[in-house]
């Protein structure tokens, strides 16, 4: 574990060691106004999200990844990083290169951080749109393109580095979509329902880098190759990261026609999908020399770095091996559920950590929001059901810092959550069925602030269960 993980498991470790004695002080304390979750229990699992996404920091896997494989002796190095992780896994490649002698003549940093980050004036630093691709995106499509065609030549090492949120991030349309045909396409896609190996199966034919279209143009040019991903898709299948930039899947008809059967679309988005598909067909690039994917971090770790800080803490911690899937309402209803059915055999305190992507079918007109929150809701209704999901706090966020397009990383809820937005003027059931979840936990002060982890690799959810006797 890094110095900055243990020691923020430390403060964890203080919050555990006086558990109960704060939490005794802390409701003496505490108005009469329902404060959601407790003070105690959030502060806990508040530490251990964050010192498990600080324990996943891109720049140790990256220097593992290159010990491994390194780029080819004595050739000019060119660094292509793109992402969320982009800045992170860039810096740390850097570093690496200094360190033992390659030359690097140059690369592109496209990231969703629009503030300034110096770098020499041989990179070309952009940042796209995030989650959805617009102006941009296209632009920051368009510099990449310029640099593979401008700066790479034959014999050159290419050393891709690709995180979550590449997608939207260099999201541009192929040869023959227009911009305003990809972008409802993705708006579409991004509401659909579809499981995300669903959506990028889809999504990489549409876009001018995907399906192993950056590849393509990487091996025309002469470059050899190599790819280190961090995964943010569960299974961690290279074709479902980013896109897929560097790698080739044959498109078929019957399966795309599959996939729209069972998203959840407007005729006129179906309709849509289905003549973008068409379009992204022709463009379909030959297939090449397949090129070298190293999934150097991924949702796994995360889950491992959690079950370490846990037990920093002296807390027993069971990770569940079903990956968050399908519609985030019906896995928080799920998710709580499971932890009321546990509670009475609970013999001491207990952590549960899940870890995934599940989705959420939104209508066009649907407020800003994140899948973790809605997940975090629905799971305080069922919580709220139960006498004994009072004894249950719930935290689930992003680890990338940020859900959806909001100011918020996640959140965390108890059994008290439901009946305190109540209690502060709102409705929940109503909210929750608008999709409009952000707004509740504003309400009482749920939500995590959004920062940026400098990684991505899915969602987490952990649950603090407290035994009832």
């Amino acid at each position: 574990m890094s110095s900055a993980a243990a020691a923020m498991v430390g403060d964890a470790s203080a919050c555990v060691a006086s558990y109960r004695a704060v939490a005794v002080a802390v409701a003496v304390a505490v108005p009469t106004f329902p404060r959601v979750p407790d003070h105690t229990a959030r502060q806990l699992l508040e530490s251990i999200y964050r010192a498990a996404v600080d324990a996943i920091r891109p720049e140790r896997a990256v220097r593992a990844a290159l010990d491994d494989a390194p780029p080819t002796a004595d050739a000019p190095v060119h660094l292509l990083a793109l992402g969320k992780a982009a800045r992170s896994m860039l810096a740390a490649t850097l570093a690496w290169c200094d360190g033992r002698g390659h030359r690097v003549a140059g690369g592109t940093c496209i990231s969703h951080e629009r503030d300034v980050f110096v770098l020499p004036e041989r990179f070309v630093t952009t940042h796209g749109d995030h989650p959805y691709p617009h102006d941009a995106s296209a632009a920051a499509a368009n510099a990449l393109g310029s640099y593979v065609t401008s700066r790479i030549t034959p014999g050159d090492a290419v050393v891709v580095l690709l995180s979550g949120g590449t997608s939207a991030l260099i999201g541009a349309p192929v040869s023959g979509l227009t911009a305003d045909a990809y972008r409802a396409s993705c708006d579409a896609l991004l509401r659909s329902g579809l499981d995300i190996h669903a959506h990028n199966a889809i999504r990489r034919q549409l876009s001018t880098w995907g399906n192993g279209r950056l590849g393509a143009a990487l091996h025309a040019a002469g470059a050899q190759v190599t790819v280190l991903a961090i995964s943010d898709v569960p299974g961690d299948a290279p074709a479902s990261i980013g896109s897929a930039p560097c790698i080739v899947t044959p498109a078929h008809r019957e399966v795309d026609d599959v996939l729209l059967a069972r998203a959840v679309l407007t005729d006129t988005e179906r309709a849509l999908l289905r003549r973008s598909i068409d379009v992204a067909y022709a463009s379909t690039p030959s297939d090449f020399a397949p090129i070298p994917h190293h999934i150097v971090s991924s949702n796994r770790l995360a889950r491992e770095a959690v079950r370490e800080a846990s037990s920093a803490c002296g807390l027993p911690a069971v990770l569940v091996l079903d990956t968050l899937h399908g519609d985030a309402h019906a896995c928080g209803a799920l998710i709580a559920r499971q932890l009321i059915s546990n509670i009475a055999s609970a013999s001491g305190d207990t952590l549960y950590c899940w870890g995934g992507e599940p989705v959420v079918s939104l209508p066009a007109d649907a407020p800003p929001g994140g899948r973790m929150q809605a997940l975090a809701l629905a799971a305080a209704r069922e919580l709220h059901t139960a006498s004994a999901g009072a004894r249950i706090t719930i935290l689930a966020a992003g680890t990338d810092g940020r859900d959806g397009a909001t100011d918020a990383a996640g959140a965390v809820v108890s059994g008290k959550t439901w009946l305190a937005v109540q209690a502060a003027g709102g409705d929940p059931a109503a909210l929750l069925a608008a999709h409009d979840s952000h707004a509740a936990l504003q309400l009482v002060d749920a939500l995590i602030p959004a920062f940026a982890s400098g990684t991505n690799v899915n969602d987490l959810v952990i649950a603090l269960v407290e035994p009832l006797h």
